[in-house]
């Protein structure tokens, strides 16, 4: 697609736009429910290392390749090789932003809101430098890279997996609008991950570069992450629809 922007490779551009949003989102959310400042500047660091560093290393772990000298190597980094940012993310970032405010629900919903925009754009980087690609398909909408693309296989109708993604973060953001009820204030974390997780289990089965590494059975590491981590925040999800209807039938006796 379009690797680079002049000298400036697009994936690394959009990545830091991204994470420049993430900052201004969760100032804007962070304004709205009154937390204080230092939780969205927290929340906003969380996510840049996780998606660069903590990304990088657990890449490097997961394939037995990590070295901790060579994170001071531009060519190490130059190499890439990136998996679970936003599972470092969510580990840095919620224990933080819980301890640093007693606003606690506004905390996890800030968190959450401010991934799907962020997250979108990476994957326009993903789209333009030709990773995270999928599986070979005749449908009208799949693309096809041109030759000399770094990653994807050049010539052959592929799924646009990363766009799949992209889509999935609409379909968020949309039941976050959907979730402006003081209901579920507080519980848009559980679901973000209970559509991310099985949106993205779903979407892996379209991914043409899937990595053995890990698999549990059938699924990917990934998809394993995924749907572990959907069904759980399901859980969740249900005892707070479980305590609000208790509290509802309380309130009418």
């Amino acid at each position: 697609m379009w690797p680079k922007i002049g000298v400036v490779p697009t994936y690394g551009l959009l990545c830091l736009v991204g994470a420049v949003v993430h900052f201004l989102i969760g100032r804007w959310a962070a304004k709205r429910t009154r937390l204080k400042r230092r939780v969205w500047i927290v929340a906003g660091v969380c996510y840049l290392l996780g998606m660069t560093l903590g990304a990088r290393i657990l890449y490097d772990l997961r394939h037995s390749l990590f070295d901790p000298s060579a994170l001071l190597d531009s060519q190490y980094w130059a190499r890439g090789g990136l998996w679970g940012g936003l599972l470092v993310y969510f580990a840095l970032a919620v224990p933080l932003v819980l301890l640093l405010t007693r606003q606690r629900r506004a905390a996890l919903d800030l968190v959450a809101v401010t991934i799907p925009i962020p997250w979108a754009l990476t994957k326009l980087g993903c789209l333009s430098n030709g990773c995270c690609y999928g599986k070979p398909c005749s449908l009208p909408w799949a693309v096809t890279f041109p030759e000399g693309s770094r990653i994807a296989p050049a010539g052959v109708p592929l799924h646009p997996s990363q766009l799949y993604e992209i889509v999935l973060m609409a379909i968020i953001l949309l039941a976050f609008i959907a979730l402006r009820s003081p209901r579920w204030r507080g519980a848009k974390l559980l679901w973000f991950l209970v559509i991310y997780g099985l949106g993205r289990a779903a979407t892996d089965l379209l991914r043409g570069d899937i990595d053995p590494v890990g698999a549990v059975g059938p699924l990917t590491l990934t998809q394993f992450i995924c749907v572990i981590a959907a069904g759980a925040a399901l859980v969740g999800l249900l005892l707070i629809r479980r305590a609000h209807t208790a509290a509802l039938t309380k309130s009418a006796s």
